[in-house]
């Protein structure tokens, strides 16, 4: 779809961008409806998420048909904050809860996650404009952070199925925020590496009790991304301890996974 518009003509962008971005939604939305009847439901679902997927198109060609769509070829919201794209993947968001409670396909809170986490980033400018990267990854946390609640309140009431988005973009959030206060050049690595290692430990520790394979994923990559940090750090240069040392983490984090299994 987006090679397609791209190939529209600037003289008529607007029309026929909202023309095709709703001809492909409605397409999609036949498809999905003719295919969950079907008994196709993974078809049928996927359909269902191209058609929110498809959705911030219809958006921008109307808005760009109404002529109220920053037309400065400059233009960059994750820059200037702007209320149309902000908007727009707010929309979006609404519009994936309105199909999913028609189609119940858990795939598409893919698209709705996505949509908030790039509505918090739209937002940024506010706060600071042009933004620096300090205030994208803080924001990038707190908006991962308050995604995974979301999933914690949606695993509690059994809704486990659907919360898995949740979880696995709101984690991936926040480790995007982590690891750029960890590698930031000319910060203090503290900032990150710290976090990461009191997170990564209890994430590894909650993960078993919650049955949440995201959290133990994420926690196991974070936690021991510090502990190779730390031990690199504040060993000599004989490398054979570290390698040890690195060798009994490992099998510890073997040997936990083991005793959640049982």
């Amino acid at each position: 779809v987006s090679v397609l518009v791209s190939t529209i003509p600037d003289s008529q962008n607007g029309l026929w961008v909202f023309l095709v971005a709703l001809a492909f939604l409605i397409g999609f939305e036949i498809a999905s409806l003719a295919l969950l009847r079907g008994g196709w439901w993974v078809p049928g679902g996927l359909a269902a998420a191209l058609a929110v997927a498809t959705f911030p198109g219809v958006c921008v060609g109307f808005l760009q048909l109404i002529d109220v769509w920053p037309d400065d070829p400059f233009f960059d919201p994750f820059e200037n904050f702007s209320s149309y794209p902000f908007g727009i993947a707010v929309v979006t968001a609404i519009f994936g809860l309105a199909v999913f409670m028609l189609t119940r396909f858990s795939f598409i809170f893919f698209v709705i996650v996505a949509a908030l986490l790039l509505a918090s980033q739209f937002l940024v400018p506010v706060f600071e404009s042009p933004p620096s990267g300090d205030h994208r990854a803080l924001i990038a946390l707190v908006a991962g952070a308050l995604v995974v609640i979301v999933g914690v309140f949606l695993d509690a009431f059994g809704r486990r199925r659907d919360a898995f988005w949740w979880h696995a973009l709101g984690w991936l959030s926040v480790a995007a925020g982590l690891v750029y206060f960890a590698t930031e050049p000319g910060g203090d690595p503290e900032r990150g590496w710290v976090p990461m290692l009191v997170i990564g430990l209890m994430m590894v520790i909650a993960a078993g009790p919650m049955r949440r394979a995201t959290w133990a994923v994420y926690g196991v990559f974070g936690f021991y991304a510090a502990i190779v940090y730390y031990l690199q750090d504040n060993l000599d240069d004989d490398r054979w301890p570290f390698a040890l040392l690195l060798l009994a983490v490992g099998l510890a984090i073997f040997v936990q996974g083991m005793l959640m299994h049982r």
